[in-house]
């Protein structure tokens, strides 16, 4: 058996305190935590507001009485929104298929620009590829699509090119003659 200089009670003692100190600590980060959250809610809920859906027809019934529609919310406008009105240093790294969208922390007093300008350019190739039921892609938008729509959204065109060349190295995207095609790590910068 080790000998230590402090006798086993007294370490007892100090792990006690030490235990307390850490639930104070774990209860007062939980509160950080969900504070930030509703402010990151608050803001995607502005940008919702502003950005607005687009509302689809899906058809009627067959004896026309009842109509059927789809509110889509437009993913690049919605990125390009909540950009806008996120506190410094959040930046939309993605947005999902079912409509939910990941926010990061980037670490930075600012967010990079470049961060913000991929988001944005991966949300119009989302917006823009379509798929069939069996989820294989049946198109995809050119890179002159991508660019232009990019700067509908106020992304200088050289940035927005310059990104979506390091959105290609990074293979989130693949670029070929017929399009911009999601690639491996799309889902995750």
């Amino acid at each position: 058996m080790g000998m230590t200089a402090e006798p086993a009670h007294e370490q007892m003692e100090r792990h006690e305190s030490l235990t307390a100190e850490l639930a104070d600590l774990s209860a007062e980060r939980d509160a950080v935590a969900a504070s930030v959250q509703d402010q990151l809610a608050d803001a995607v809920s502005a940008a919702i507001a502003e950005a607005g859906t687009n509302v689809g027809s899906l058809g009627q019934s067959k004896d026309g009485k009842r109509f059927r529609f789809e509110a889509r919310l437009d993913r690049a406008a919605l990125v390009a929104a909540v950009t806008e009105t996120l506190p410094d240093g959040f930046v939309v790294s993605h947005v999902n298929e079912d409509g939910t969208l990941s926010v990061d922390w980037t670490g930075d007093g600012t967010t990079p620009s470049k961060r913000e300008h991929g988001a944005i350019l991966k949300a119009i190739i989302a917006e823009e590829t379509e798929t069939d039921s069996d989820g294989f892609i049946e198109s995809v938008p050119s890179r002159d699509r991508v660019l232009a729509r990019a700067v509908e959204l106020d992304i200088d065109e050289s940035d927005a090119a310059d990104r979506l060349s390091r959105l290609a190295t990074l293979d989130v995207v693949d670029i070929a003659d017929d399009g911009v095609y999601p690639d491996e790590n799309f889902s995750r910068y």
